[in-house]
């Protein structure tokens, strides 16, 4: 049987695309955007490809403004791939494509449901859908959250790099909300593992009295943590008994999500 390798990976002929100059044209771009400034005889052998193919993928993509050639030779992303990203990111915006999915969910649990994100050292809700219930907890687009005596805050933290993990720690006012907010740092961070391991966080009063929440988290189709959806009730909507029900459903809307933002869609090449 007959291989290729193509980004030091190993690629058996039923999962070569029907296009493989197209293929090419995208590792190549891949690779340099791992390593921007890198030469055409590095490019070429790094992906194993032809001289004459490579040339031509290289010079067409030039050609359209997918690539620059620079001073030294060496290769950078073309401003092309700047306009095309934005004009992708304002075409598919995470509240866009979060909004069916969190209503679904809304509906399903009968709680109140955010999408929110990190925004310095706070996490910030950017979506609400309210659920079914008579009582409602008073929540709004635009409200900021402590990151570690919320839900949601802790499932922004928990897949950051440690040393990002770090540097939002180090800012952290640690004030105690409610008597149950967990304000020792040390703690905190083997909560944080602990969360990341199970996949969802919860928040028992802490960071409001009678106030329980759950949260997962949403990916980029990087594979990085970009937001995070949220159900809160009142102690008497969710008892902690609750907390994996919920949180089954949870983690399956905010894969949901993430899907819609390209995760685990797009293969290394």
């Amino acid at each position: 049987m007959s291989m290729e390798t193509v980004n030091d990976r190993t690629v058996a002929p039923e999962e070569r695309s029907a296009a493989p100059a197209l293929t090419k044209g995208f590792a190549i771009l891949d690779l340099i955007a791992q390593e921007p400034g890198i030469g055409f005889a590095a490019i070429r052998s790094r992906l194993g490809l032809p001289n004459s193919s490579c040339h031509h993928l290289i010079s067409t993509l030039c050609k359209v403004g997918a690539l620059q050639l620079q001073a030294d030779r060496g290769y950078v992303l073309g401003l092309r791939l700047f306009e095309l990203g934005t004009i992708a990111a304002s075409q598919r915006k995470i509240e866009q494509s979060a909004l069916p999915a969190l209503k679904r969910l809304a509906q399903e649990v009968e709680l109140t449901c955010h999408l929110g994100v990190m925004e310095g050292t706070e996490a910030v809700y950017l979506m609400k859908v309210e659920g079914l219930r008579e009582i409602r907890v008073n929540t709004w687009i635009g409200k900021r959250l402590s990151l570690h005596s919320s839900s949601l805050g802790k499932v922004l933290l928990a897949w950051l790099s440690p040393g990002e993990i770090e540097d939002k720690l180090r800012n952290a006012t640690w004030e105690a909300k409610t008597p149950s907010t967990i304000t020792d740092p040390a703690k905190f961070r083997a909560l944080l593992k602990a969360v990341r391991a199970r996949g969802w966080a919860f928040d028992d009063e802490e960071d409001a009295p009678s106030i329980r929440c759950v949260a997962a988290p949403v990916f980029d189709m990087k594979g990085r943590i970009i937001a995070a959806i949220s159900a809160v009730g009142t102690v008497l909507d969710i008892e902690p008994e609750r907390f994996p029900v919920l949180a089954e459903k949870l983690c399956a809307t905010a894969a949901e999500i993430s899907a819609n933002l390209g995760y685990g869609q797009v293969e290394r090449l």
